[in-house]
């Protein structure tokens, strides 16, 4: 037997496993036998043999008493003559480096020291011993002496039972495994504001226990020290420096400077910040490793686009429709507008935030007219809905015509559900060039000669269009003195009477109004010099609503006796020329009462004030003197001062006081105007 033999005994059969070798029993060689004698002979020889084998294993026994027997040994030590402790003490003393420290495990610069126990082994030196000892005591006379016999002559080995929990020494590299062990950390991209915020990866590590347990198995069967370094592997991250530098990169990219958008003569700057909010960083899975794709937010990116379209286009004209018996007709077809080209914008923008050129000029595409043939009976014209009429009746040529003229500007006009009407914006300018002529209208408190003089017979029969049809009226004014031929079908179905008037100028005083239908409203308009009435139909879809007026007249205040002197360089030296006579003022309140699907709302008022007006004569500078007054005679033939002239009554009481009346904007004081 081997004297570096070592019997292993494990828990789990563990020492088998590993190829350690497993003895139970002290193995003797038994003697050879001798030749055979005659048998009487070897019967006295064999009774001589006896008694002299017992004689002498009597002396063996006492001359070895509590000693180990020669030529024994364990586990490659000769312990023979040796008492048991003496023969303890020596193995301890051949395994004392062994016993203090069996193993030394390294990781890099760092190490570990675990024990016996740590590792779960122990020795058996004491059944060892106690083996050693009993070779040759304890079997009879026969048996010892023949074991003694075998021992003398071949010798004793016996092994040294080692006992190997291979669990606790797995445990033991478990736990040590987590104080260096540690998990991959992904390397990281993230955008602070406009800053781009990057981490780098940790690559893992990862303690390879069962190999390193195999190591330490088979140096452990040696019962000699050794080192062994720890098993590990590295854990690569799913998301490595180089995918985040190359996000990194692209970011920047995109927010290395603002951009630029030109759309015709607008010009629009995206920051750098705003930039910022429209990238998208996302992390794809991958089987070779995660990777961050860095895009831009198209939907964003299309809404703004969408706003800065909405913001430069350049809608197409409406048509001009006729109401033609209810069979709709464009008389004058709409022209094509445009607007920005917004998937092309979207694609040069995209290439634009990952390249340098920064400035761009966006396209534009032509656009259909809002209303053509194709969705004209769609608009939900197909009823009258309201009319304003008004009388003119004995104006001054250049009044008739400019009348003519802005009936037919109004003429066919659509206006959109929801729209607010501008009366001066569709009129345009009230010059030569839209066919005005020029003629009286009330300018710096006088009467002098404008262009457009009469335009206020228009918009005062809109007005009343409006009013009829219960539209909501935003802005109105009234004119600053009393203008008798507005009375006439003021009222409509409650007759003739001042206040629903409207004045407008240029620049200045407008009449405008909601279109609350939920449908297209159509103006028709038309004015007939030789009966002198203008009307304004408005067709659409009617609602369920009625209208209805209240009228009150008060506050009448005498003209002013006192004539008023103008000095105007225009009037020829010795010349007097009347521009204004005299009238009285008033104030009007008309409250509107509309019933909507049976419920009535709270009354409109229509407040109109006038002015009482004097006598205004205008002479040329020379002719007026330090007190203002001519220098000339002032003639004699003059009219006086006219009384404010008679109206009629309220046709129906005001709301009772504990209704509180609705004003209609802007209907205190009246600013100059046409008309």
């Amino acid at each position: 037997m081997s004297a570096d033999q070592v019997h292993f005994s494990s828990t789990a059969e563990a020492s088998e496993r590993q190829g350690f070798p497993v003895t139970t029993h002290p193995r003797v060689q038994r003697p050879r036998r001798r030749g055979d004698g005659w048998l009487w002979l070897t019967l006295a020889a064999l009774m001589l043999f006896v008694l002299a084998l017992a004689g002498g294993a009597a002396y063996v026994y006492r001359l070895y008493e509590g000693r180990i027997y020669p030529n024994v040994s364990i586990q490659g030590i000769a312990v023979g003559d040796m008492t048991p402790d003496q023969a303890e003490a020596a193995l301890r003393a051949r395994y004392a480096a062994f016993l203090r420290q069996p193993l030394i495990i390294t990781y890099g610069d760092r190490q570990w020291t675990p024990t016996l126990d740590d590792l779960g082994m122990t020795f058996d030196f004491r059944g060892a011993v106690d083996r050693a000892y009993n070779a040759g005591r304890g079997n009879g006379l026969i048996g010892d002496v023949q074991e003694i016999a075998a021992i003398w002559q071949h010798g004793l080995e016996i092994p040294l039972r080692v006992s190997y929990d291979e669990m606790r020494a797995q445990a033991y590299l478990a736990h040590l495994a987590r104080e260096i062990e540690r998990a991959p950390a992904d390397a990281q991209v993230r955008l602070d504001g406009e800053h781009v915020a990057t981490v780098g990866s940790v690559i893992g590590r990862q303690v390879l226990v069962d190999a390193t347990l195999s190591q330490v198995s088979q140096q452990l069967q040696s019962l000699a020290p050794a080192t062994i370094p720890l098993q590990t592997r590295e854990l690569p991250p799913r998301l490595d420096d180089a995918a985040v530098a190359a996000a990194r990169s692209r970011i920047e990219m995109i927010l290395q400077g603002p951009l630029s958008l030109r759309v015709g003569k607008h010009e629009y700057e995206w920051t750098v910040d705003e930039l910022a909010q429209m990238i998208v960083i996302e992390r794809v899975p991958s089987g070779e490793g995660d990777r961050v794709v860095v895009t831009l937010d198209r939907s964003a990116i299309e809404q703004r686009l969408r706003q800065i379209a909405d913001e430069t286009e350049k809608p197409g004209t409406r048509p001009r429709v006729a109401w033609n018996n209810g069979d709709l007709k464009i008389t004058k077809p709409g022209k094509p507008g445009l607007r920005l080209d917004e998937a092309r914008a979207r694609d040069m923008v995209l290439a634009a935030l990952t390249g340098r050129d920064r400035t761009l000029d966006l396209p534009m595409i032509p656009t259909d007219p809002p209303v053509t043939e194709a969705n004209l009976h769609q608009l939900g014209i197909r009823e009258l809905v309201s009319v304003g009429k008004s009388d003119f009746t004995g104006s001054a040529a250049y009044r008739v015509h400019n009348i003519g003229v802005g009936m037919q500007l109004l003429n066919g006009l659509l206006v959109a559900p929801g729209e607010e009407f501008s009366f001066n914006k569709n009129i345009g300018q009230i010059n030569a060039a839209n066919g005005f002529v020029e003629g009286a209208a009330i300018i710096q408190n006088r009467t002098q000669q404008e262009f457009g003089g009469g335009i206020c017979q228009d918009s005062t029969t809109l007005f009343r269009a409006a009013f009829w049809a219960g539209l909501p009226i935003t802005e109105r004014w009234g004119h600053s003195f009393y203008i008798s031929w507005y009375d006439k079908y003021a009222l409509g179905p409650r007759g003739n009477g001042p206040g629903l008037d409207a004045t407008i100028f240029t620049g200045g005083p407008d009449l405008k109004f909601m279109n609350d239908t939920g449908a297209w409203l159509l103006i028709q308009a038309w004015s007939d010099p030789k009966t002198g009435v203008a009307q304004i139909e408005l067709y659409g879809t009617k609602p369920n609503r009625t209208v209805d007026l209240t009228h009150k007249v008060y506050d009448h205040t005498p003209a002013p006796t006192e004539p008023v002197f103008v000095a105007d360089p225009k009037v020829p030296q010795g010349t007097i020329k009347h521009t204004d006579k005299a009238r009285g003022g008033m104030t009007i309140d008309v409250y509107r009462l509309v019933i909507e699907n049976g419920v009535p709302r709270p009354p409109e008022l229509f407040r109109t004030r006038f002015r009482p007006w004097p006598n205004i004569y205008t002479l040329n500078p020379a002719d007026i003197g330090p007190d203002g007054k001519p220098l000339i005679p002032f003639p004699s033939n003059e009219q006086p001062a006219q009384p404010a002239p008679p109206v009629e009554q309220p046709t129906e009481p005001p709301p009772p006081p504990g209704v509180e009346p609705q004003p209609e904007q802007n209907s205190g004081e009246q600013p100059p105007a046409n008309g």
